[in-house]
């Protein structure tokens, strides 16, 4: 589920956006850190919070607050596990941008040319405008806001959730005009899941790990989450602070991603740039179809890019996600050339909010541009 609300909306051109080195002073981070958040999750009554910083391609820090598990007392590392929600949808699309590069899937051409086990049904609205592009951007007019999961690990496949099996809001239709305005759409992002395994020949979770996650080095995630993982994992906890259970997903490109604080901010520096000047992100992608990534999209306001909320004040890119139990946040400062990953172990939603308030606040004023 997406929690736009945790991200300013303003307009923006990406090519104002310059790179320069960075000057972060991460000391005065880490110190304005200690000082304010155990506060904050007192004030909240939340469990705890995970923190990782990157600087160009460098991991520069881990910061935890609270308990993984609060029964157990035990503490979070940065290899305890999370769900990250709506962030899946971001890495799913570095992943079918590498179809896109390789000339197997046009941005522009009707989706439904590309699948095979499932095709968007006639509507009142013209199936043959939606593309790649608008349903990556969520201006495709596909329904779905939200997606549905279950209570235990489920063998529901992609085609069921598409029609409708998916404990949620019904089977994936057009619902708008495609191209004439932004709503949001977790079922667009099922309709990805399919076209990636029906180009590649793959599941989807192979696809990802092999094209993203091993590249990037991010060993620890994964789109297949079981009860075994759940073992590795931080006890997720409602938004009363009560332990909860895990919500598991046959649209994983939507919501269903679990990884570490050490892999989601190394994920948070594709945008970055190496001492050469370099993006991570060409461990993926070339330049091309990272500047495409970053482009803002018309429809959306220029709020969005296809793949992430644009802030214009803060020059950064990034997304949120929120499930049952579990908030994360990224963003990508490209002004400064460093980023950072925030997870929660519960849906208490001020948190990363305002551990993310509290991260800028200090740079902007200990650290020259």
């Amino acid at each position: 589920m997406n929690i736009f609300r945790y991200f300013s909306l303003l307009l923006i051109a990406a090519s104002t956006f310059s790179y320069a080195e960075s000057k972060v002073n991460f000391d005065k981070i880490f110190l304005e850190l200690d000082r304010g958040v155990l506060a904050i999750l007192d004030e909240h009554g939340a469990p705890g919070v995970a923190i990782g910083f990157v600087e160009g391609s460098k991991i520069v820090g881990y910061k935890f607050y609270g308990s993984a598990d609060i029964k157990n007392q035990t503490v979070f590392d940065e290899n305890t596990m999370f769900n990250i929600g709506s962030i899946s949808k971001v890495a799913t699309g570095w992943g079918v941008m590498q179809l896109v590069q390789d000339g197997k899937v046009d941005l522009d051409k009707p989706i439904n040319s590309y699948l095979k086990r499932w095709k968007i049904p006639d509507s009142k609205f013209d199936s043959q405008l939606v593309t790649l592009r608008n349903v990556m951007s969520h201006t495709s007019g596909l329904s779905l806001g939200p997606v549905g999961g279950w209570d235990k690990p489920t063998d529901k496949s992609i085609v069921d959730f598409l029609n409708g099996d998916n404990n949620a809001g019904g089977d994936v239709k057009l619902i708008l005009e495609p191209n004439t305005q932004f709503s949001y759409s977790g079922g667009g992002y099922a309709v990805i899941q399919l076209l990636i395994e029906d180009v590649s020949g793959q599941k989807f979770n192979e696809f990802m790990t092999s094209q993203v996650f091993l590249p990037l080095g991010m060993t620890s995630t994964t789109f297949e989450v079981n009860e075994e993982l759940m073992r590795r994992s931080a006890t997720p906890y409602d938004q009363e602070g009560k332990a909860t259970s895990m919500i598991y997903f046959a649209a994983t490109a939507a919501a269903g991603m679990h990884t570490t604080t050490h892999d989601l901010a190394l994920f948070s520096s594709t945008l970055l740039k190496d001492d050469k000047g370099t993006f991570i992100g060409q461990k993926l992608l070339k330049e091309k179809w990272i500047s495409e990534i970053m482009k803002p999209v018309a429809a959306t306001g220029n709020r969005l890019s296809i793949s992430y909320y644009i802030d214009e004040e803060n020059e950064s890119f990034g997304f949120a996600g929120y499930n049952r139990g579990w908030i994360a946040l990224t963003r990508t400062i490209v002004s400064r050339n460093y980023g950072y990953a925030i997870l929660t172990n519960s849906n208490i939603s001020p948190i990363t909010n305002e551990v993310d308030a509290l991260i800028l606040k200090t740079v902007n004023e200990n650290s020259p541009r």
